[in-house]
């Protein structure tokens, strides 16, 4: 999933950035698993967002798709840190 969505702190409108990510089931055989790392069916969110954002705050990314994430970034790359799985706009979780 890629494109271009507002990102918001609370209400406040941050900014307009780029974003790309992939959401994912992980496979149980490809890698092994502990307890609390690891729950079944449970969706992966990974990617990056992009724009002039503040690290290691709470934001939300509204996508095209008016899908709704919120995350924060890890670091300088725009590395995404999920809070909740994305939901679309009934409150759904998107697959």
């Amino acid at each position: 999933m890629t494109g271009i969505g507002n990102v918001f702190r609370a209400a406040e409108l941050v900014d307009i950035a780029e974003y790309e990510l992939e959401i994912y089931e992980e496979n149980p055989e490809d890698h092994e698993h502990h307890g609390a790392n690891w729950t079944p069916g449970e969706k992966k969110i990974v990617g990056t967002i992009v724009g002039s954002l503040p690290i290691r705050e709470n934001l939300r990314l509204i996508t095209e798709e008016d899908y709704s994430l919120d995350f924060y970034l890890r670091d300088s790359f725009g590395s995404v840190v999920t809070l909740h799985p994305m939901v679309d706009s009934s409150g759904k979780p998107v697959t």
